[in-house]
């Protein structure tokens, strides 16, 4: 009897370690992904106000805090998603903004592909003011190539449908794409009457 409640003692004292470096690893990848999502935020306002430069720093900023939390993260693959999911998702808005900005292409980046997606559902978005702020500057012709583009890339996001268990929030995410490109091609098509 004394012999089974030691080795249960033993096994317990092991479980509790165990799930307290899960807690410490967990508590010290929230602090590095609280510091991510804010960035983020500010390199797209970077970028609307054309500080190019200082979005790029900060876009290399973030990967390596999402490689540190990664690190930090690699034996707890079941906290990693939870943890780091917004960050992904803003870290891929930042990265593909930025990309199509600058190049009119959609970067590669090493995340997994639902916060891709995710991330070019917000993305799609944040290019709608690009061309808002084209029309207000009259460069009709940059602006409806914009929306066209955009076009194709809600297509092509579109043409797959996946349960919400493989990309949570999706659906949702796309019917709100949707909505912006129709008030994007209803401004187009306003201005147009407007100038007509």
């Amino acid at each position: 009897m004394r012999t089974g409640k030691r080795e249960s003692e033993i096994m317990l004292s092991q479980v509790h370690r165990e799930l307290e470096r899960m807690n410490q690893a967990r508590e010290r990848a929230y602090h590095i992904q609280r510091e991510i999502v804010p960035l983020c935020a500010q390199s797209i306002r970077d970028i609307q106000k054309d500080k190019y430069k200082l979005a790029e720093k900060n876009l290399k900023r973030i990967k390596r805090l999402i490689k540190k939390c990664e690190s930090l993260l690699k034996n707890y693959p079941d906290l990693l998603y939870n943890i780091l999911g917004s960050g992904y998702q803003e870290y891929a808005e930042l990265s593909i903004f930025l990309s199509y900005v600058k190049r009119r292409k959609l970067p590669r980046m090493d995340i997994p592909a639902k916060f891709y997606l995710l991330g070019l559902g917000d993305a799609i978005g944040e290019l709608k003011r690009v061309g808002m702020e084209l029309l207000s500057k009259h460069r009709i012709k940059e602006a409806e190539k914009l929306r066209e583009e955009l076009e194709d890339l809600f297509y092509e996001l579109s043409r797959k449908t996946y349960p919400n268990s493989v990309v949570p929030g999706l659906k949702p995410k796309q019917d709100a794409m949707r909505r912006v490109l129709n008030d994007f091609n209803n401004a187009i098509l306003s201005y147009r009457s407007t100038r007509a």
